[in-house]
């Protein structure tokens, strides 16, 4: 079968997104499938001096993005005709149009913030674009052929938002996206000898692992207060090693109101088998989420053999 996968822009830099298409294409490229991946690219965008998700180069980003990819799609679905094309991300909806006489499906990760434009329960808020590009999401994931979604929250709120018949949502757990499994505690110091000195990978006490973003339902308040209640009843005291981006401005002022700024460290950038020795060196993973779609670490970590509060 002739496969497109569509995924998102990279310099979005949305980790999550790019391994589930990567580990999507792996797997059907090795069932014999021909497979190809497009995603956009900047071209407007590129005339900012650095791009980033907010200001004047976003919008020149989402000129790239819902103006220029849809051409570059409508063309490779002219040339190629693929038997089906896959939004890898549900946001990728808004480029139905330009793939109409292809069958068409689309992983659904959570709709968090699609459910907050539709008055539903949410802490998620968006801005007066995002509330556009949400709103012409929602019109879009109604009219694909399928919608594949990775948990039963997520198909739940997928037929309540979309009115899409049940026979047109399938539950389809995510798998692991790297072979994780307990590895010795010398092969793991290896593989993140590199991070040092960022990483203390001998530190007396250990560490408590955490991996996530800031998004709301990542809950950082709830973990820094759970870590800065934990630290006395621990001797010695693990360090928090935090895989995401740096604490914002809020939670890094409450960090230091809980006397936590000394003992968190950051690390970005890690890889799948630096990712898999931080899960065998942790002493836990602490994952105080609100809500996921999946919740990628918790399966990880337990196939490594860490415990996971």
């Amino acid at each position: 079968m002739k496969i497109l996968l569509i995924g998102n822009l990279p310099e979005d830099r949305q980790e999550s997104m790019r391994r589930f298409t990567t580990a999507l294409n792996d797997g059907l490229v090795a069932r014999g499938h021909t497979v190809k991946v497009l995603a956009p690219a900047l071209r407007l965008a590129r005339l900012m001096p650095r791009y980033r998700y907010n200001g004047l180069p976003k919008y020149l980003g989402y000129f790239d993005k819902f103006v220029l990819f849809p051409r570059a799609l409508r063309r490779h679905v002219a040339t190629t005709r693929p038997d089906v094309a896959h939004l890898t991300d549900h946001a990728g909806a808004v480029y139905d149009s330009a793939l109409r006489g292809t069958p068409l499906l689309a992983t659904c990760h959570d709709l968090f913030e699609v459910r907050a434009v539709c008055g539903d329960t949410t802490r998620t808020t968006v801005g007066r674009g995002g509330k556009l590009y949400q709103t012409w999401i929602h019109a879009c994931l109604s009219r694909l052929t399928h919608l594949a979604c990775v948990s039963h929250a997520t198909r739940d709120d997928a037929a309540r938002l979309t009115g899409l018949a049940t026979d047109r949502l399938t539950v389809i757990p995510n798998a692991l996206n790297y072979p994780f499994q307990p590895i010795s505690a010398g092969l793991a110091r290896e593989r993140l000898a590199t991070l040092s000195p960022a990483f203390p990978a001998t530190s007396e006490g250990g560490f408590l692992l955490q991996i996530g973003g800031e998004q709301w339902y990542k809950n950082r308040p709830g973990l820094l207060a759970i870590y800065a209640a934990l630290r006395p009843l621990l001797t010695p005291a693990p360090r928090l090693v935090m895989v995401g981006p740096p604490l914002s401005e809020e939670h890094a002022t409450l960090a230091a109101r809980l006397n936590l700024t000394g003992h968190i460290t950051h690390l970005s950038g890690i890889d799948g088998p630096q990712l898999e020795a931080l899960y065998n060196l942790a002493e836990g993973l602490l994952f105080p989420s609100l809500a996921e779609g999946f919740g990628w670490p918790v399966a990880e970590a337990q196939a490594c053999g860490c415990p996971v509060f």
